[in-house]
């Protein structure tokens, strides 16, 4: 028996869609579902074998992916150090308007607040969803989300329509955000194989086509857990002598059915017996005599199964971090213990559901502290091979980059405030404006040079060219600098050091392009020559 942890680093937002929210939009759990990271898995180990579809009765397919011989943890937020943060027990509660501190009805009757009409509010709420325990200090985590509004696009107009153009929203977890999982694998012999496969997963989550799910994931070393030493919070297992008080907390969703009914029940009381070996539990609180302390809440969780191409029945289940106290009406072995943590309980327990954890809860009182803010991740920039994928991406970076020039080359064409009298007729600018066409399929600058000088040697030509004033210049000079010095354009247009970069090495930059430059130059000045053409006629109603 091993775990093995991962780290997975958003690159860029993360949609991992839960059952919230507005039907026409979608918001993210925050955190990385373990159903996620199982196919994404799946995925890769059909790629790896060249099949189209999975089989569900191979002895390998079943043992990695099924028949919770391996179990994919959800993958919570990492703080800065690190360190895996857990569901925030539901069992912690504050006086209203107190941040801290925390009491733990978990723990018993809270005798530390005289006051009888005072408020208690639940620790556990969308603003602090994970925590850490150090003794009697808690850190809460919460991850960052972003929200993006986007426009339903017709498949075929590829643009929003009058029949298809309704708008909605992402909630997603913001990129650059560090989250950790294990895997907990039985047999030694599959190590190896799930290790090698959570590394190529490289996309996670909805709208990946949108900008959404790419992730990059580092495996660690796997952990040995076959002495029972593995658990997800620190420390190990104790022994529980009969009548001792057992806290178990929730780690993940947990589905159990009532055996009368077959229907999910809140009561996890008969699966925890048999997960034991049919130790005699109670529920402390189940009297008249003592008080109820344990908070659970139920809550519908979903899926999709990607074989039928069709969400999953959606279930009620029992919500991470709720919490349940018993009471030992025989002894527990730590062995036991171990156990039942390391296999999880309930249904679907190889997509990360059914995770608890006995004793972490110790303090009746717990402290507030403000968590180290860890730092944003900058994801790493790959090496773009060479060959076809470094064309293509050169292509990328070449649009991308005249993208954003033709819009900066437009803003300066409108920006030349145009000369309040034109003496330059209609003819000239058509005859100017053909040569600048033609010379723009090579960028021939010397070509416009040359008509320029022999169009400006006739005095009636030359007269209207030196009429006409553009940026208080004399056309017939404007032209002559731009055409002598087009490595000026950048500046005219605000684009002196612009570069578009696709991976490590593939740079398109502005600086130093000679052929980039004579083609802007000369697009810049047909840009002219147009508005005044449009300017006379405007003026005059037409040539002459």
């Amino acid at each position: 028996m091993k775990a093995i942890p991962y780290q997975i680093t958003l690159l860029e937002p993360l949609l991992a869609t839960r059952i919230a929210g507005d039907p026409n939009s979608a918001v993210s759990y925050p955190y990385v579902p373990g159903s996620m990271v199982r196919g994404a898995v799946v995925a890769a180990f059909m790629r790896d074998k060249g099949l189209r579809s999975l089989d569900a009765d191979d002895d390998q397919a079943r043992r990695l992916f099924f028949d919770s011989h391996a179990r994919y943890l959800n993958a919570y937020p990492a703080d800065a150090e690190g360190r895996r943060a857990l569901p925030t027990p539901r069992s912690l509660f504050h006086v209203k308007g107190e941040r801290s501190p925390l009491y733990d009805f978990a723990q018993g009757v809270v005798s530390e607040v005289n006051d009888e009409k005072a408020q208690f509010i639940a620790a556990a709420r969308d603003s602090q969803p994970f925590c850490w325990i150090e003794g009697d200090t808690i850190y809460f985590l919460s991850p960052q989300r972003r929200v993006n509004v986007h426009t339903f696009r017709d498949r075929i107009k590829g643009r929003a329509t009058e029949g298809s153009g309704a708008v909605f929203q992402y909630d997603a977890l913001e990129e650059g955000q560090a989250f950790r999982g294990w895997v907990l694998v039985d047999h030694d012999a599959d190590v190896d194989l799930l290790s090698a496969l959570l590394k190529q997963v490289q996309r996670l989550g909805g709208s990946s086509n949108s900008g959404y799910g790419r992730v990059s994931v580092e495996v660690d070393d796997p952990v040995d857990a076959s002495n029972s030493s593995w658990r997800e919070i620190p420390g190990s297992p104790m022994s529980v002598t009969a009548g001792d008080t057992v806290v178990l907390t929730l780690l993940s969703d947990v589905l159990v059915r009532a055996p009368e009914t077959g229907s999910y029940t809140w009561n996890i009381k008969l699966a925890l017996q048999k997960a034991l070996g049919n130790v005699a539990i109670e529920y402390v609180g189940s009297s008249d005599v003592d008080e109820q302390r344990s908070v659970w809440r139920m809550e519908e969780v979903g899926g999709f199964n990607r074989t039928w191409g069709l969400p999953s029945p959606q279930a009620q289940a029992i919500a991470a971090g709720s919490v349940f106290v018993f009471q030992a009406q025989q002894p527990i072995t730590k062995e036991a213990i171990a156990a039942v943590e390391w296999q999880g309980i309930g249904e679907r327990r190889a997509e990360g559901f059914g995770r608890l954890v006995v004793g972490w809860q110790q303090e009746a009182t717990l402290n507030v502290a403000e968590a180290p803010k860890a730092a944003k991740i900058t994801p790493s920039i790959v090496q773009i091979p060479v060959g076809p994928a470094q064309m293509l991406a050169t292509q990328m970076a070449e649009r991308m980059l005249r993208k954003e020039l033709d819009h900066k080359l437009r803003e300066a064409i409108f920006r030349i405030k145009m000369p309040e009298k034109l003496a330059v007729s209609n003819a000239q600018l058509s005859r100017m404006r053909v040569i600048v066409r033609e010379a723009l399929a090579d960028g021939d600058i010397g070509r416009v040079q040359q008509y320029r000088d022999k169009a400006i040697e006739r005095r009636s030509v030359r007269d209207q060219f030196d009429r006409t004033r553009v940026e208080g210049e004399r056309l017939s000079h404007w032209l002559k600098n731009r055409l002598e010095r087009p490595e000026d354009i950048w500046s005219k247009i605000g684009a002196q050091n612009l570069s578009k970069r696709i991976g490590a090495n593939v740079v398109i930059t502005t600086q130093g392009n000679e052929a980039l430059a004579r083609e802007y130059t000369l697009r810049l000045i047909d840009g002219v020559l147009a508005r005044l053409a449009k300017e006379r006629r405007e003026k005059d109603g037409g040539d002459r």
